[in-house]
This record gives structure tokens, C-alpha cells and sequence, in this order.
């Protein structure tokens, strides 16, 4: 079956509420999802998977360090050809989605555009939009098999 890793940072919850909806639309578009917190992941969980999505809030005009800092660890990861989509929320600026989609894309991933920014609290909306982006990240992935 079809794998997608969902792995994000969240300070104050924003993120992880998009996580979950980006999984909910994965899962009910028939993909296999491993959700995981930055702090409990490590780069064998994405290692299989076919995409990876990858979640922070904007922490001083970029990602959050210990999801930079995963992120980075993905180098040494052969992730080329891999769907890849990045997401957060934000409360000023929103830098960080489109941060780790650039690392993404270094990576040689097939990453999803634009990245998924959320202003503060995803209202239903965005929950929506966030489901929308899990039904996409699993059409790419059937297509990439």
C-alpha cells in the first residue's frame, strides 16, 4: 500500500491540528499514514514511505530548529523522486512551509506547490484545505507508483 509520513513540529498546537487533517485526507483517499512529532521521528520513518510531509510553524523568520534540524538529517536519505509537500501555521510572517519545500525540492522530491501556510488557529476552512492537500499528496503518490 501507498505510504505517506507526516512528520511536524507545533508550538502552540496550530500545526498539529493540520497534521491531522492532512492525514484524514490521506487516509480517506486509501493512503497508509505515519503521523509523528519531530521529537519522536527519525529519519527511517520516511525512509519507505513514497511521501513525506513535513510541518512547522515560522520560528523567527524560518522553521522551527528541531525541525530544520530533521529536515537536514533527510540529506542522507535517497529522496529523489519522492512526493513531498511542506505546511504550517503562522502568526506574522509564515517563512517556514516554503523554507522546508526549497529543502525538499534540493532533495530531488517531487514536491507539491504552493506549500500549505496557515494564518494562527485553522478554522474549518483551512481543516478543509488541509484535507484537500492529504486527497492531492495521495493522488501524486498513486500516479508516482
Amino acid at each position: 500500500m501507498a505510504k505517506l509520513a507526516i512528520i511536524y513540529g507545533t508550538g502552540f498546537g496550530n500545526t498539529g491540528i493540520m497534521a491531522k487533517a492532512i492525514e484524514e485526507g490521506a487516509r480517506g483517499a486509501g493512503i497508509d499514514v505515519i503521523m509523528k512529532k519531530v521529537e519522536e521521528a527519525s529519519p527511517a520513518d520516511v525512509e519507505k514511505a513514497g511521501a513525506i510531509a513535513i510541518g512547522s510553524p515560522t520560528y523567527k523568520g524560518a522553521g522551527m530548529p528541531t525541525v530544520i534540524k530533521y529536515v537536514e538529517n533527510l540529506s542522507k536519505l535517497s529522496l529523489k523522486g519522492k512526493v513531498g509537500a511542506a505546511f504550517g501555521s503562522y502568526g506574522w510572517s509564515g517563512e517556514a512551509a516554503g523554507v522546508i519545500s526549497k529543502m525538499l525540492k534540493g532533495y530531488g522530491m517531487d514536491v507539491i506547490e504552493p506549500d500549505l501556510r496557515i494564518k494562527r488557529i485553522p478554522e474549518a476552512e483551512g481543516i478543509g484545505t488541509c484535507k484537500e492537500l492529504g486527497k492531492l499528496i495521495a493522488k501524486r503518490l498513486r500516479n508516482v507508483l
